[in-house]
């Protein structure tokens, strides 16, 4: 659906009267605000943009519990700390 907009210095043009008397219709008016301001109830898993970004927040909850739980593994730039309550540190 394409929308066209016509901007002129002149500003908008005055509507007819036939114009005029299609908007006195209130039904019809109603029945076109709300066709306009609600949106279309299409579910979640046909809406591409929408999956995607439920797909990315479960992935990244899903990596974060993972390096949550994950244990500290020793290495060359981290020391072993003692659990026995004793301080290896030189004062």
């Amino acid at each position: 659906m394409k929308r066209r907009y016509h901007i002129t210095p002149e500003g908008r043009p005055e509507p007819t009267a036939k114009e005029i008397e299609r908007l006195k219709d209130p039904k019809r008016l109603l029945h076109n605000y709300h066709r306009a301001v609600q949106r279309p109830k299409l579910p979640i898993y046909r809406d591409p943009k929408a999956f995607l970004a439920l797909l990315l927040i479960v992935l990244l909850a899903w990596f974060l519990s993972e390096v949550v739980d994950a244990p500290l593994e020793p290495g060359p730039a981290r020391e072993q700390l003692p659990t026995d309550g004793t301080d290896t540190t030189d004062r």
